[in-house]
């Protein structure tokens, strides 16, 4: 994928993808929850391991998705050109996004085999978490090294 035509079209493409993967969970959710709504109850009593395991794969996509998101920006060099830097950034960001859907998918189908609504908790502050880390020119701005020349061209989009 190159964006050297367009740089300003790889903040609007990485927003279309990110939308699509917020709103692959919560559609996914939404069906679980519709698909189980009679069966459904609250506890945090009930099937431990399943809590606990929930638990542990939401830290743990949180933390690895923070983690391989700082990995990568690292290994953006200010030598690179723009379109490099955007495609470098715009992969960092998919791999975040993703860290955090995995954990929030399976907290759903969580609530699909043990009909615990506990589990949509989860989903809601994963949702939440990547709502939070919508993509936009600031962020990019902030996150990666630009030159002077990068920037103003960045000011014109």
């Amino acid at each position: 994928m190159s964006y050297s035509k367009e740089p300003k079209d790889f903040i609007k493409s990485l927003q279309i993808i990110h939308t699509v993967l917020l709103v692959g969970v919560l559609g996914f959710s939404a069906y679980v929850a519709l698909t189980v709504k009679e069966e459904l109850f609250f506890s945090y009593q009930e099937g431990k391991a399943f809590l606990y395991l929930a638990i542990i794969i939401a830290f743990l996509g949180n933390l690895s998705s923070k983690f391989l998101y700082a990995k990568l920006i690292k290994q953006i060099s200010a030598k690179l050109d723009l379109s490099q830097k955007v495609v470098k950034y715009s992969t960092a960001h998919i791999f975040r996004i993703a860290m955090l859907e995995f954990p929030a998918l399976m907290c759903a189908i969580f609530v699909l085999y043990s009909n615990n609504s506990f589990y949509f908790i989860l989903v809601g502050i994963l949702s939440f978490m990547m709502l939070a880390l919508f993509p936009t020119k600031t962020t990019f701005e902030k996150d990666i090294p630009l030159s002077t020349k990068e920037k103003s061209m960045l000011e014109k989009l």
